[in-house]
């Protein structure tokens, strides 16, 4: 896909925040995105060389590369309107 968005979701283990968070961006990314979009979601505690090359943190982050620029959101992210506007997407 030429416009595809990558969207990668680091999270540490299955605690009930990193769960939510995850719902939020699936749901965001399919109501805002389409098809358009490759989310990958990433446990730190199994990838972490890939946590360390995207200098992540904290959890649960967001990190969206997307046309030669890079996002990213750490922490609440099951606050849509954080996620819709880390993601370029609020006006839409």
């Amino acid at each position: 896909m030429a416009d595809c968005r990558l969207i990668r979701l680091y999270v540490s283990g299955a605690t009930p925040k990193c769960a939510r968070a995850i719902q939020t961006v699936k749901a965001i990314c399919e109501e805002r995105l389409g098809g358009r979009y490759r989310l990958e979601v990433i446990d730190v505690y199994q990838q972490s060389p890939r946590a360390r090359r995207d200098q992540v943190l904290v959890t649960p982050t967001l990190v969206e590369r997307y046309r030669g620029s890079i996002r990213r959101l750490a922490g609440n992210l099951w606050d849509r309107k954080r996620v819709l506007a880390a993601l370029g997407l609020a006006a839409q």
